[in-house]
């Protein structure tokens, strides 16, 4: 998918060309001193119908609102989708959300400073600007909504091969999560993310 920096539009391409749509901005909850680059990271927010006890647990978590599962668009490095898929999906954040992209975020610079770097490398950072790419369609975050389900079923189950599940996707919204990168947080793949809901992992 392409974002326009001019209309703050993201167009993704079908058989007929581009389909603009708008996308959501979350805005930093963090209580915690923010240091280093803010990025903004784009994830899937699905609507989900789960029939599977694991799922009790995150609906717990989500009450009174109804859970949603995470997907990472931004990256293909199956232990990032993982980490910050089930992360997110357990946390279920409070977002205060926003309709498109905030303007002082487009007036940023987009250009990577360090050059030649490649992936996400913990000497230079990501190799991408203020904005992240998006890498996975709304298609293919319907089929990695089942891998990170299972991540997410693996930290109760004891035997994966047994889990008798349902997993339907009711709906999709891509929004831009702000983090900061830093490689001391290997937990998170390396991204802390500026939501007061993950303030009790980092110090």
């Amino acid at each position: 998918m392409f974002v326009c920096t001019s209309c703050g539009l993201v167009h993704e391409p079908d058989e007929h060309g581009f389909v603009p749509f708008s996308p959501l901005t979350a805005a930093a909850t963090t209580d915690l001193a923010v240091s280093g680059d803010i990025h903004y990271l784009a994830v899937w927010r699905l609507s989900v119908n789960v029939s599977s006890t694991c799922w009790d647990r995150i609906r717990k978590i989500a009450a009174p609102a109804e859970p949603v599962l995470y997907v990472p668009a931004f990256t293909l490095a199956r232990a990032v989708v993982q980490q910050l898929g089930v992360g997110l999906t357990e946390a279920q954040p409070v977002l205060q959300l926003t309709q498109g992209l905030d303007p002082s975020i487009l007036q940023r610079p987009m250009l990577v400073n360090a050059a030649g770097t490649r992936g996400q490398s913990p000497d230079f950072g990501p190799e991408f600007g203020v904005l992240s790419p998006i890498l996975v369609g709304r298609k293919d975050a319907h089929v990695l909504a089942h891998f990170v389900y299972m991540a997410v079923e693996s930290h109760e189950a004891h035997e994966l091969h047994s889990v008798d599940y349902e997993l339907e996707t009711t709906g999709e919204e891509l929004i831009f999560l702000p983090a900061v990168w830093d490689p001391r947080y290997i937990h998170d793949s390396n991204w802390r993310l500026l939501l007061r809901e993950f303030d009790g992992l980092v110090a």
